[in-house]
């Protein structure tokens, strides 16, 4: 009897190759996240019941579904920047993949349940009493409020772009200063 040979299977080893550096990338990017014992259990009856319940509806009020992109997205280029400062070499094939297995896994537990609740409740909670919690509460649900939750993306990506021109025109000033600079004391 005679072995086959096996189909032509790309290595694994570039998989190898990638799950460490990954881990590393994954465990600086999660640093900051809520911990199962910063968020409240759902539907306690703590004392702070009534907090999670305003939280809870102010989430929802500026749109949440908006904010879990903007986090979704920032995650996962973290992620892929992470990855690509550990292994600068990976390929973009593998970049690619890195990328698109994360928007799933964010975007399955996402789908999943209270990610962004989970996510938000500590930073609400932390910065916010209740009667602070009660009046953005009334605020949100004014027309006022409701139009900023509207123009919200706009007014980020407008003042984003400006920030980012503003920025750049300083660049030849920077740059001029540094060689002054350089230039007074000589190759230190």
């Amino acid at each position: 009897m005679t072995t086959s040979a096996l189909p032509n299977r790309p290595s694994r080893r570039p998989l190898f190759a990638v799950a460490r550096p990954l881990l590393v990338a994954l465990a600086l990017c999660v640093g900051g996240f809520a911990t199962a014992q910063e968020r409240p259990a759902s539907g306690s009856a703590s004392p702070d019941a009534s907090r999670e319940a305003l939280i809870r509806e102010l989430i929802e009020l500026t749109d949440a579904e908006q904010v879990e992109g903007v986090f979704s997205r920032q995650f996962i280029d973290r992620v892929a920047n992470a990855v690509a400062l550990v292994q600068p070499q990976l390929d973009p094939r593998t970049m690619r993949v890195i990328r698109e297995e994360s928007a799933a896994v964010v975007r399955d537990r996402i789908e999943s349940g209270d990610a962004l609740y989970s996510v938000l409740y500590p930073v609400y909670s932390r910065h916010f009493n209740i009667v602070e919690l009660s009046r953005l509460l009334e605020f949100y649900q004014s027309p006022l409020g409701q139009k900023l939750v509207r123009v919200s993306p706009q007014l980020l990506t407008e003042s984003l772009s400006l920030g980012r021109e503003w920025g750049l025109s300083l660049v030849p000033e920077i740059i001029d200063r540094v060689q002054s600079r350089l230039d007074e004391t000589g190759s230190d």
